[in-house]
């Protein structure tokens, strides 16, 4: 590759400044404001393109090899407290008595989706990540010595790590779900009552239905939440960061349950009454 060595070359388009853009990336590693400045050059303004060019500039498959290994470690202890403390002892509904257990159940029965549901993706994803570090470190080098075992590590975890992430029959959620479907279905297809007290009963019922699953699955969703937070969050960012280059760290699914609940809550209050008085008018 040429380096342009006057000012008449830096004035030319980029494409005849630098036969090989990558090789100038590569030589440029780890200095992050040339690479900034050459990127700036070659108009990429794509934070992904950008992301994606940098990455490509990196001339080590570790960013923090000092300190992989700890922090792997570190991680491994985390995920292993999480897998057996992420959605227990659940204090919520505490006042409501004997139901407290159903719905103390009900609440841990969310939080186990999600905490499970996470601990697996995360060792899928460090096990595919330590696997493609190796494959790209040289032989008998630092990185890979310390990547070797650590993939082994993420092997053992997907092993581990491999259980259901509800801990109740499928069939059980089929003999709740279809019910429900139906009654909503009799409701949008014209179903009409006799007396109007019968649909303001379905509606009030339907209604404190729909508002406690919403309530369970928002409560579900904090006690994951909280646990992943506490446990895996600062030590799972922790290994991104020594091993560099790779994105952001496997995110779980709480926001995506939060949404599910305000949505449920939502269709409660507005989408339910609408059908009931539809069916009243008919």
């Amino acid at each position: 590759m040429t380096e342009p060595t006057s000012p008449e070359a830096s004035d030319r388009p980029v494409g005849e400044a630098y036969d090989n853009p990558l090789e100038r990336l590569q030589l440029l590693a780890g200095d992050d404001d040339a690479i900034a400045r050459f990127l700036d050059e070659l108009d990429v303004h794509s934070p992904r393109e950008r992301e994606l060019l940098s990455e490509l500039a990196r001339q080590a498959q570790l960013a923090r090899p000092e300190r992989f290994e700890s922090d792997h470690r570190r991680l491994i202890e985390a995920l292993e407290s999480l897998r057996r403390h992420g959605f227990h002892g659940s204090r919520a509904a505490a006042r409501l008595g004997a139901p407290n257990l159903v719905v103390r159940w009900a609440i841990e029965l969310v939080a186990r989706y999600i905490v499970v549901s996470y601990v697996k993706h995360v060792v899928m994803t460090l096990r595919n990540l330590y696997w493609v570090r190796e494959l790209e470190a040289p032989f008998d080098s630092t990185e890979f010595k310390l990547l070797r075992p650590a993939r082994l590590d993420a092997l053992a975890l997907v092993e581990i790590m491999r259980s259901r992430e509800i801990g109740v029959p499928s069939f059980v959620f089929a003999g709740l779900l279809i019910p429900l479907a139906a009654s909503i279905w009799r409701l949008a297809s014209g179903f009409s009552f006799d007396a109007w007290w019968e649909a303001a009963l379905i509606g009030v019922v339907s209604a404190l239905v729909g508002v406690a699953i919403s309530w369970v699955i928002l409560r579900g969703t904090a006690l994951a939440s909280r646990r992943i937070r506490l446990t895996t969050r600062e030590p799972l960012a922790t290994v991104w960061e020594s091993v560099g280059w790779c994105g952001t760290p496997p995110r779980d699914q709480s926001r995506k349950f939060a949404t599910i609940a305000i949505v449920l809550m939502v269709g409660v209050w507005i989408v339910l009454p609408l059908l009931i008085g539809l069916a009243l008018a008919t």
